[in-house]
């Protein structure tokens, strides 16, 4: 009997190559964590790298250079084995083009084939987190170098009929209905137990909640099941709610590149006219909460504990905005803010709608939207059209994974950061070689975050997971040794009459 895994998912695919081009949470965003494979893998909740196509791998001239040896048995679906090769073009390339794939290997200088089946990553500096740069997000996927190499990514047929290294092969993508993946036979790394994994589009949030709650569905991604929707899945259900606090927070940024918020005192303002006491209401206690701090407190090793916003005083803030040039005019405002969150981050919606009320309060008018992600990376990402911004994301199991978004020469530095003492803690914390030494720095960092409001800290957001009963193998009952969208490993543990 064939085995089918599925997954309820209200965002639909675009394509299938997320090194090219990301879209976050969307259907092709899933289906690429189970066709491709990654060099290492790294989950929110372990901060050692597991083997993937790496089997083993060297840290070498003080964190300046990382050595990967491929497993020799690695092959493309199409037959064709993988080589270190494809490691390197991949990644060269990306870092050529300024592709998505290039945002987590901006240290890299040179990326050499020591022979067919290893590979030297050559980093311009020391950098001790490097590995979890590589391994956490599936932007860093391999891309057959064979289908790839000499075209032109942005047009190449195979980002729409890919052909990868992983478990599964797509079958069959109908735009709006399903992506369906089948198990590759005799598949050189662990063979999946199941035999199909069908990606089901359902726009409504809601019945891709009712749909795993019924039994036709096994899993939905992240941000589906919210706090709100936990009705939806009673106790005699065909789930198990999997509950715990998440590896990111929720956190209001400002455009840096504007005037208006180059001033510190503008930033400080925002800060004191946010009122965590409304956000609390939307927290669910022992899962997620209102958050002042600058780092999670899951992240022992690096969190600083006095580094943290200051609270709400509406009198200050409004102080704060008249010192820095910011006074109401004849009608009473001063001026318009235009607030974004990405729209397949649900629990972000509610935050904008506070954020907005508590800013209308010290006098601005304040429009707020959630953008789909092609939207958000180019009004967002690319635009900087936007004055401010509520993001989430990752920011365990290393804050290493942060520096692409808050060093001055991050990547993903969409807001424009260019703080010099930012940009010394994190250099300081990569050329660190232990653990401790590192934590010391990144202590440091929080503290410069907070001292200079950088951003503003709202919420530490939990995880909610509707998952079959009929199912094991989800990251946390395998030791995180594998992304939350991997399903190689998942098995049947009861069969239907």
């Amino acid at each position: 009997m064939t085995v089918d895994f599925i997954v309820a998912t209200p965002h639909d695919a675009l394509e299938f190559n997320d090194v090219y081009r990301n879209t976050t949470g969307s259907a092709g965003y899933l289906a690429c964590n189970n066709i491709y494979n990654r060099v290492v893998l790294n989950e929110w909740y372990e901060i050692n790298p597991f083997p993937d196509l790496a089997t083993h791998w060297e840290c070498l001239d003080g964190a300046r250079r990382w050595r990967f040896h491929l497993n020799k048995a690695a092959r493309w679906q199409d037959g064709v084995p993988l080589t270190a090769h494809d490691v390197a073009y991949t990644h060269t390339h990306a870092q050529q083009m300024g592709y998505t794939g290039a945002m987590f290997l901006q240290d890299v200088v040179h990326i050499e084939e020591v022979n067919r089946h290893t590979v030297d990553y050559h980093l311009s500096r020391p950098n001790s987190g490097f590995l979890v740069m590589l391994g956490n997000f599936i932007f860093s996927h391999i891309l057959p170098a064979h289908l790839y190499e000499g075209t032109d990514w942005a047009t190449n047929p195979h980002n729409l009929k890919p052909v990868g290294s992983g478990p599964f092969r797509l079958v069959d993508w109908t735009p709006g209905e399903h992506v369906i993946m089948e198990a590759v036979a005799d598949h050189w790394g662990p063979q999946p137990e199941i035999d199909r994994l069908i990606l089901k589009i359902q726009p409504d949030r809601d019945e891709c909640v009712r749909m795993v709650a019924r039994g036709e569905a096994h899993i939905v991604p992240q941000d589906t099941l919210t706090l709100d929707r936990l009705h939806l899945v009673p106790e005699d259900s065909e789930a198990d709610i999997m509950t715990r606090q998440g590896p990111g927070m929720a956190l209001l940024d400002f455009n840096h590149r504007q005037g208006r918020w180059q001033d510190e005192r503008a930033r400080r303002a925002i800060v004191h006219a946010v009122d965590r006491s409304e956000i609390e209401k939307i927290s669910d206690p022992g899962v997620s909460q209102a958050w002042d701090h600058y780092l999670l407190g899951s992240s022992e090793w690096a969190f600083n504990e006095d580094a943290k916003a200051p609270g709400h005083d509406r009198a200050l803030a409004e102080q704060l905005l008249d010192e820095a040039g910011l006074r109401r005019d004849a009608q009473g405002s001063r001026g318009v803010i235009r607030l974004y969150y990405m729209d397949m981050f649900f629990g972000h919606k509610p935050l904008a709608e506070i954020v907005a009320r508590q800013l209308e309060a010290v006098g601005f008018a304040v429009t707020f939207a959630g953008l789909s992600s092609p939207d958000w990376n180019s009004t967002v990402r690319k635009g900087g059209e936007f004055d401010l911004i509520i993001v989430g994301g990752s920011m365990a199991p290393d804050p290493e994974i942060t520096a692409t978004k808050y060093s001055s020469d991050g990547m993903n530095n969409m807001a424009g950061h260019a703080n010099p003492d930012v940009d010394a803690a994190y250099k300081a914390a990569r050329e660190a070689l232990t653990l401790p030494e590192r934590g010391a720095h990144y202590r440091r960092l929080q503290e410069v975050w907070a001292r200079d409001t950088e951003w503003v800290p709202l919420f530490w957001y939990g995880m909610y997971y509707p998952r079959s009963k009929n199912f094991f193998g989800w990251a946390d009952q395998i030791g995180f040794s594998i992304p939350w969208w991997h399903w190689g490993r998942m098995r049947e543990i009861e069969q239907r009459s």
